[in-house]
């Protein structure tokens, strides 16, 4: 029977350990150290070690074993000695997923209706996640878990994900003991902007160095950390890999292994995965696919230009997803040789459905989806031979996401099929004996929580940090571990994303379709759309609207959505542009409030874009006291963004250097004529920018003297990209300078530096 958690005293606590050291061994004879399941006393064996692995923008049918053409063999390995589900729905955006599956609740009675940096000001959609909705991690760390989180992290405010905090919504906040990861959307896999618990870090040092490596080293590190303590604690781990968000990142290696695999194109990918699914069972016979979203071309209508770069953007996917699955595997092999994968608890599954964000053409750098400037396809074709790896940040054509969600109809964003259903596997050697099977019952993202609970013999807590829990939305599904035609408990379930609405009851599904060009944020108004109905056990790609033939079935379920609504703050209802225009309004007052001059007293990174002086937006002048021991020194004053888009006054070699990167990596820059001296140097530098032109005035006094003076003829784009930071004497991620290392601080002293705008306000540029 499925549990809706419910406040209630904790679990009671594990077995005291005996105390005194009678029978303690000899020094001749220490004990042997806790290294493995079989050590650990019996009535802690009891209560399972639980690892989410949660993708990122992965389709219903993309991974092997949901008919995908993608290898995957770790999540194989998983579904065989366990189940993966048929049914499972999530939110139709990372950020509201996220926030769903570590509460237990639904996304906007969490606050994350949308995405955490398009917030607005109503309950559902302020993007704070109120304290008496205390984390799973929260709930297990009470009931003596360790509790961990890695990789991605990105449903907190963007203005606090900066080093000031505060931190109530970062990992060290929400429950978890220790975090290794980043705080944004994406993340550049090849030079990271890296936090361990809430400081900054720089990547380790390996020239073959990627992320989900490094990720996968962290994981199986922390696991034995726990071996210092005898009994060893059980643990709860979210490891949460940008993967497959862009930047679509592989070793080169492992892009060649795919090499042509995608030259039939995606009508055709869509036909052999359809029918994989359909003789694996994921999809019922006679089903159908979706039909091809407005703007999609047929493969065979495309020139071979097109197909040959197309072919290839889906080669890196696919080796960006292979790599990360054998990473993971990484992990299993680590766990099983300690003797821990028996008493596991895996779970793998997407935060919503493939990705169409890339557009028609897909991007070789996603910073131009922010900016709307996006480049053809000869332009990206200049790309080709090096897509994937460092010199791009990569996303491919909307027909591939298309394909990754067969059968279903459209992809992230929307509340179609494509963009919430997404594969669930789960297994748990010692505590579900089914291998290998299928489960169709509906289950939805904020379910997995209160399951883990149940499986975990853990009861939600009264209070997380001394405040009263309320109930948790999701029902535990465990029921069907042993169950496989066991009735769903749920009646209904609503989704709501940028004004999309939609509601499943049973095999009926109603929709609205507001917003599908989810590579456009330009879009405005949430216009009353007429609902759709479809049945999903018979049409799952939603390809026949049955809306005109059964109108009282639409009033019934629209009635439900309409109670739903109002338990969980769905309105009101706000596109994308609305979230847009409430963070330009939240910039605009932030430069008030400090009167258009940004101070720090000395160097510091990792400061988001909304946090951070708008260098690219606005003329300015900098002021600084730079203290140098000797003349050659190179390293960063300030920078912004990276070398795929990015400002930074260095000095090179001792000499200031202006260096701008645009988008597609070109450079442009203006040096000093002489290096610094050695001592204090007063600092000014002047940047303008008048909107509209192309043309920027540049200055640079030390100590009164002009060092540099001339114009710089750089196009600067709105945004140097989604995860890029900004610093004061230190560069994170990939460094603006070529060849710079990236997060070494700036071997000076820096100090009274200033960013004042006021000149360029009153001018009005």
């Amino acid at each position: 029977m499925a549990k809706r958690f419910r406040s209630g005293m904790a679990a009671a606590g594990l077995a005291a350990i005996a105390a005194g050291l009678a029978g303690a061994a000899s020094a001749a004879e220490p004990p042997a150290p806790v290294t493995s399941q079989a050590s650990i006393p019996a009535e802690q064996q009891q209560r399972p070690n639980v690892l989410i692995w949660m993708l990122d923008d992965v389709g219903f049918a993309q991974l092997s074993c949901f008919g995908g053409l993608v290898a995957t063999p770790n999540i194989d390995r998983i579904a065989r000695s366990g189940l993966r589900y048929s049914n499972y729905h999530t939110a139709a955006i990372c950020s509201a997923s996220r926030a769903a599956i570590l509460s237990g609740r639904n996304p906007h009675t969490v606050h994350l209706g949308g995405h955490a940096a398009s917030a607005r000001p109503y309950p559902g959609y302020d993007g704070h996640i109120p304290a008496s909705a205390g984390s799973i991690a929260a709930n297990l760390r009470q009931a003596g878990y360790r509790t961990y989180a890695l990789g991605k992290w990105d449903h907190l405010p963007t203005q606090e994900a900066s080093p000031a905090g505060p931190y109530n919504q970062w990992p060290a906040g929400q429950g978890f003991d220790h975090f290794y990861g980043f705080l944004a959307a994406d993340a550049d896999n090849w030079n990271p902007i890296l936090i361990r618990d809430t400081a900054p870090v720089a990547k380790p040092g390996d020239p073959d160095y990627h992320l989900n490596h490094d990720l996968a080293d962290r994981a199986i590190a922390m696991i034995g950390e726990r071996d210092a303590a005898s009994p060893m604690a059980p643990f709860f781990m979210y490891w949460a890999t940008g993967t497959a968000h862009a930047p679509h990142h592989a070793p080169q290696a492992w892009i060649e292994r795919y090499r042509g695999k995608f030259d039939m194109g995606w009508d055709e990918a869509r036909k052999r995965i359809l029918k994989a699914q359909i003789a694996q069972g994921l999809v019922p016979k006679g089903a159908t696919l979706a039909p091809r979203p407005e703007g999609m071309p047929a493969w065979d209508s495309l020139n071979a230009q097109q197909k040959k770069l197309y072919a290839r953007q889906m080669e890196v996917f696919a080796a960006s997803l292979s790599h990360a699955d054998e990473q993971f595997g990484r992990i299993l092999d680590a766990l099983e040789a300690r003797g821990e994968l028996d008493n596991t608890m895996v779970i793998i599954t997407t935060d919503n459905g493939a990705s169409a964000e890339g557009g028609p053409g897909g991007l070789h750098n996603e910073a131009f989806l922010v900016t709307g400037d996006y480049p053809n396809d000869a332009e990206n074709m200049e790309f080709y031979d090096r897509w994937g790896g460092p010199e791009t940040y990569p996303h491919y054509s909307f027909g591939w996401a298309v394909a990754g969600n067969t059968p279903f109809r459209y992809y992230k964003q929307v509340t179609h099929e494509g963009g919430i259903h997404v594969p669930l596997v789960v297994a748990w050697p010692k505590g579900i004996s089914a291998r290998g099977e299928l489960r169709d019952q509906f289950v939805h993202v904020a379910d997995i929580a209160p399951t883990i609970l149940d499986a975990a013999g853990v009861t939600l807590a009264e209070t997380v940090n001394n405040v009263k829990q309320q109930p948790m939305d999701g029902l535990s599904f465990a029921y069907s571990f042993t169950a496989p035609q066991a009735p769903e408990p749920r009646q209904a379930q609503y989704y709501e994303m940028h004004g999309n609405k939609a509601l499943i009851s049973g095999d009926w599904s109603i929709n609205t379709t507001h917003r599908v060009r989810t590579w456009d944020n330009s879009s405005a108004g949430v216009p009353d759309e007429p609902w759709e109905l479809y049945n999903l056990k018979r049409d799952p790609g939603q390809g026949r609207d049955l809306a005109q033939n059964q109108p009282q079935r639409v009033e019934a379920l629209a009635t439900i959505f309409e109670e739903q609504a109002r338990q969980y703050n769905i309105y009101p209802l706000g596109d994308v542009s609305d979230g847009v225009k409430e963070t330009m309004r939240q910039v605009q007052a932030d430069f008030q409030r400090r009167k258009g001059k940004w101070r720090y007293s000395g160097p510091v990174g990792n400061i988001p874009a909304l946090a951070s002086p708008p260098i690219a937006a606005l003329g300015f002048t900098m002021t600084a006291t730079l203290g140098l021991a000797d003349t050659g020194v190179t390293g960063p004053i300030f920078a912004s963004g990276g070398q795929l888009g990015g400002m930074g006054l260095y000095l090179r070699e001792g000499r200031p250097v202006l260096i701008l990167t645009s988008l597609a990596g070109a450079t442009t820059e203006l040096a000093a004529a002489e290096v610094l001296p050695a001592g204090n140097n007063a600092i000014e530098f002047t940047f303008s920018n008048a909107h509209g032109s192309p043309e920027h005035a540049v200055t640079l006094k030390a100590n009164d003297r002009m060092l540099m003076q001339g114009t710089v003829d750089f196009a600067l784009p709105r945004s140097f990209g989604i995860s890029e930071v900004f610093g004061v004497g230190i560069d994170n991620g990939s460094p603006v300078l070529a060849g710079a290392p990236a997060d070494k601080p700036l071997a000076a002293t820096l100090s009274e530096i200033t960013f004042d705008f006021t000149a360029s306000q009153a001018s009005g540029h």
